[in-house]
């Protein structure tokens, strides 16, 4: 059956009928800015609000978009509910929203650049562009935070919480810890406006997102080895911040073995721990950083299934690695640590994948064989 296409038709100017700008060494890092065409300039907008066809959007854009609703959004978050959102409410939502269009196009692209092999440096160009686009828009929405622009805020949150996950493999970047920090802290942000204006947003369509799917629990009656480690760690941890971010992490852990959407778990720990642990971890406490380490566990159950999260968990590892100090990593007994947390990444591995073929053949045989990649 042929998907039909129901987002709202961007305006396009005349003159912006080119591409992204070229890039010689191919380094979609370096696109930290518009191209030089007016068409594309978001420089002459005072009030930090442009409409689409102030910043200019071209036919690789409506391409883009294009696979965004027929693909993307099918595989950013588990659950037909929530794919039902992002696919229709949130394009919806950026027909009117330069930051949100931007940030849709940015992961499309990145997406994009993926399955189609032939033109992975264009769209993956073009991928770093949107973002450096719709940041700044970003930015200056989160200072100017309402009531009724909170669900949009919240949706490019999220969004852009997916970019620091399946950007790093694109740009082909070795992250420090200080990198993948500092762009976390940007989601943060949206998640405290999120918390200012809770009791609207959960009435918005974006209010499905807070509600994780969930699937058959991966073990039934028993605490994984996983769980008792972690549980190990928490009693070794002599600082309460500390102590309160393994807590959080055990907590979604909980949830992820009893079937909650491991996507959602792995991508919101970062951005909901508490205020006093970013500070230790910003400060680069030994602990802090040991606690950070093992939040990676979320991110092994996902990134066979995830294509956002592919390669995360071994970028975590190595970030935390390099910022230890020989001394530090002396006093946390660091390689021990890092086994096992390699060890217990497998087990959830093995175990998400047999919780993924049980979800299918449970499906399969409740709708006679008929299944739509990426929607469960």
């Amino acid at each position: 059956m042929r998907e039909e296409c129901s987002y709202a038709r961007a305006r396009i100017p005349r003159s912006a009928t080119s591409s992204s700008p070229a890039v010689e060494d191919g380094c979609p890092s370096k696109l930290q800015h518009a191209p030089p065409d007016a068409a594309f300039s978001s420089a002459s907008v005072e009030d930090g609000h442009p409409s689409q066809s102030q910043l200019g959007f071209d036919l690789t854009d409506l391409k883009l978009m294009h696979h965004y609703v027929t693909s993307t959004s099918h595989h950013l978050f588990g659950g037909n509910r929530q794919s039902h959102v992002w696919k229709h409410h949130i394009p919806t939502l950026a027909a009117s929203n330069a930051a949100l269009m931007h940030n849709i196009l940015a992961l499309a692209a990145l997406h994009r650049a993926r399955v189609e092999s032939g033109s992975r440096i264009s769209y993956r160009n073009r991928a770093f562009y949107h973002h450096g686009m719709g940041l700044p828009l970003f930015k200056r929405e989160l200072d100017s935070a309402s009531p009724e622009t909170a669900e949009v805020i919240v949706a490019s949150a999220a969004l852009l919480g997916i970019w620091i996950y399946a950007s790093p493999e694109a740009a082909n970047e070795k992250l420090s810890l200080d990198d993948i920090l500092s762009t976390v802290e940007i989601v943060r942000a949206g998640r405290s406006i999120f918390n200012l204006y809770k009791e609207f947003v959960i009435t918005t369509p974006i209010g499905l997102f807070l509600i994780p799917s969930c699937r058959a629990p991966l073990v039934a009656n028993q605490v994984s080895l996983t769980q008792q480690t972690l549980q190990a760690l928490r009693n070794e941890l002599d600082n309460s911040s500390d102590e309160r971010a393994m807590c959080h992490l055990q907590m979604l852990m909980d949830q992820h073995m009893t079937g909650a959407d491991h996507m959602r778990s792995s991508a919101g720990w970062m951005a909901s721990v508490g205020e006093d642990y970013w500070a230790r971890l910003r400060s680069d406490q030994p602990y802090s950083i040991l606690v950070f380490a093992y939040s990676c566990l979320l991110a092994y159950a996902s990134e066979h299934e995830c294509w956002w999260m592919t390669g995360w968990s071994e970028r975590i590892l190595l970030a935390c690695s390099e910022k230890l100090s020989p001394a530090d990593k002396e006093l946390v007994e660091w390689a021990r640590h890092e086994e096992l947390i390699r060890d217990r990444g497998l087990e959830l591995q093995r175990l998400a994948k047999l919780g993924t073929e049980m979800s299918e053949s449970s499906l399969a045989s409740t709708s006679g064989g008929n299944t739509y990649p990426g929607s469960s």
